[in-house]
């Protein structure tokens, strides 16, 4: 599977001719080239916080389907602005899984932590620089058991970098994952967001995992927008689908729908 996007359950080695260089190059270009968008709906996060004493709170559900298998998540995702630099996550989810033949079954899904530090400021250096390492954990209960969640906990620790042109800003991050029990994987990403009006955003991402020894990856790719609807509401959404799967692996294509609250 692609969640989070780094946990994928049948794992299959192929050769690496996929065009990841292509992410390596535009970081560099990144890191010598106003507010930031990326984060939720896209996978990709940026370099900004809430502020201090602020809060960023998504509810939220992705979906995802690979042939003939559904996978449904709602989840909480919670932001806290300690200062003016860092930001605290916690994000709770639950899983609804639909195999077939199989009936459906639901449960806890992982939980994250994580905590972002903004080191550089756009406004005074010209670029935004953060790290954002994200813990998830196996939830307490039959999870893991029924298949609803990969047995291990992942400890992922990118970094992330923005530059505002005009009305377009763009990302590019950058990270490991260690995932217990199973291989570890690079996360390579590259986004982009345009301020079509004050109120609205379209956004897209394409997104690489890799896997440590470079002999197996996934790359999809991933489009939405926001829409302000309120002075603290706006509404997130976003689908995309992988263009590139490991051999064995069937196509899958995903969505992100939520509202977000910020106060």
């Amino acid at each position: 599977m692609i969640c989070s996007r780094g946990s994928r359950r049948n794992e299959a080695l192929v050769s690496f001719d996929c065009p990841t260089w292509i992410l390596a190059v535009s970081l560099s270009f990144l890191a010598s080239a106003g507010k930031g968008m990326a984060g939720p709906p896209l996978e990709f996060d940026d370099p900004d916080t809430p502020g201090a004493g602020h809060w960023e709170i998504n509810f939220a559900s992705t979906m995802e389907k690979r042939a003939s298998l559904w996978e449904f998540k709602p989840l909480l995702d919670l932001n806290y602005g300690w200062g003016e630099r860092v930001q605290l996550k916690l994000k709770p989810r639950f899983v609804v899984l639909d195999p077939p033949g199989e009936g459906s079954r639901a449960g806890a899904g992982n939980i994250q932590f994580g905590v972002k530090w903004r080191f550089f400021d756009e406004a005074k250096h010209g670029i935004a620089i953060s790290v954002y390492p994200q813990a998830d954990f196996n939830p307490p209960g039959r999870s893991i058991e029924r298949g609803l969640v990969d047995n291990g906990h992942d400890l992922f620790l990118p970094l992330q970098i923005a530059r505002t042109f005009g009305r377009a800003r763009l990302y590019a991050d950058s990270g490991y994952n260690w995932r217990e029990g199973r291989e570890d994987e690079w996360i390579l990403g590259l986004a982009a967001d345009y301020r079509l009006r004050d109120k609205f955003v379209p956004m897209m991402e394409l997104r690489d995992l890799v896997q440590a020894d470079f002999d197996d990856h996934e790359l999809f790719f991933n489009a939405g927008f926001k829409l302000k609807l309120h002075e603290h509401w706006t509404l997130l959404a976003a689908a995309g689908r992988t263009v590139y799967e490991s051999r064995g692996e069937r196509a899958a294509v995903f969505s992100y729908l939520g509202l977000q609250l910020l106060f």
